[in-house]
């Protein structure tokens, strides 16, 4: 499993399952990645834009679907009312993906890639809650495998 600080470290070659995210910064930055990605690449891609004209096409491998987020059609936090803030929309999709997808028993850890771009709180914040994730996933099937060659 890696987490990638730089999209020019992603190491694509044996990128299996990847998680890609960012805002429309990032998103020259995401087309680099998924041009370099092999066939067989299985994943998500969460793009948050302003507005629905800011939405492009961005290639990937069938497997790997792309999203886009028009963070002006969604709210901010739950009742408030407030508008969505730059990087919400993004984070909020990948929590819940990562939290469904992340930890399917039978796929090995180590075939995560996970790339977050953008810079604003709400994905520092993401990219320091994947991290932990990551890790904590990566503990836990070491541990079961460890268990399992004890027994």
């Amino acid at each position: 499993m890696s987490y990638f600080e730089d999209p020019a470290e992603f190491a694509v070659a044996d990128a299996r399952h990847v998680l890609l995210a960012g805002d429309e910064s990032s998103v020259g930055e995401l087309a680099d990645v998924l041009a370099l990605l092999p066939i067989c690449a299985r994943g998500q891609v969460f793009v948050e834009v302003d507005d629905a004209a800011s939405i492009t096409t961005l290639d990937s491998p069938g497997r790997v679907v792309v999203t886009w987020l028009v963070r002006a059609a969604r709210s901010g936090e739950p009742g408030t009312g407030s508008r969505c803030a730059r990087g919400q929309a993004v984070a909020r999709a990948t929590r819940a993906w990562a939290s469904e997808m992340l930890d399917v028993d039978g796929h090995d850890a180590a075939d995560y890639h996970v790339w977050i771009g953008g810079e604003t709180e709400h994905l520092t914040g993401l990219r320091n809650d994947l991290r932990m994730t990551l890790a904590s996933i990566g503990a836990r099937q070491r541990s079961s495998s460890v268990e399992r060659a004890s027994h």
